[in-house]
């Protein structure tokens, strides 16, 4: 388990881990793949959007994971990776905003969308996003202190929010397809929850 752990958190397999979504977009094209012949620039545009979407889901899944198993190397590597995979997030989510822009045909069509509730939803969960990677880094802990900071990136909460709404408003199954992806964060983020109310509670049955 060490050995592996160590093999997650070395840079030089990580960060190939990160860009190897960009090289797996291009695999449908070998293949001929009739979705993909289709509409290449939706194909693209989903891919991006679910990449960005399964890296949060793996970042906000680290600290509950690492609660259930405290001693894992795995999960420690994890934890020492958090912010990069988190910076990753976004690059994926802008990755997925700039293709979107020309698949609406010009920028002045993709203006003329703001007021769709899932396009807001995408852009405001963008901005938090930018915040948090610009912010994932000692400099910026030190700049703003620890406290502050993790204030900032508890924006990473509705933010969560905003991806599960502007992915199930794109889906004609609405949440079913959505859940799918988020039903395991939401089942681990409830554990979370029900470890810190049994903690509050038992603090104040000891006052």
């Amino acid at each position: 388990m060490e050995a592996i752990g160590r093999f997650i958190g070395s840079a030089r397999v990580l960060y190939p881990l990160l860009c190897s979504p960009l090289a797996f977009v291009f695999i449908p094209v070998l293949q001929n793949d009739t979705e993909y012949l289709a509409d290449p620039a939706k194909f693209v545009l989903e891919y991006l959007g679910k990449t960005a979407t399964i890296l949060f889901i793996i970042v906000m899944a680290i600290t509950p994971l690492r609660m259930i198993f405290p001693k894992s190397p795995i999960m420690k590597a994890f934890v020492f990776r958090r912010r990069q995979i988190g910076v990753s997030v976004f690059v994926y989510a802008m990755l997925h905003l700039l293709v979107y822009i020309p698949y609406t045909g010009n920028v002045d069509t993709f203006f003329a969308d703001w007021g769709k509730p899932f396009i807001l939803s995408g852009l405001a969960a963008l901005v938090m996003l930018f915040l948090m990677a610009m912010t994932s880094n000692k400099a910026s802990i030190r700049k703003m202190g620890a406290k502050r900071w993790k204030r900032l990136h508890y924006l990473a909460y509705p933010v969560l929010a905003l991806i599960m709404y502007h992915q199930a408003a794109q889906e004609k199954t609405g949440f079913r397809e959505t859940m799918i992806y988020f039903a395991p964060l939401i089942l681990l983020e409830s554990y979370r929850l029900a470890r810190w109310l049994r903690k509050r509670l038992m603090r104040c049955r000891e006052r």
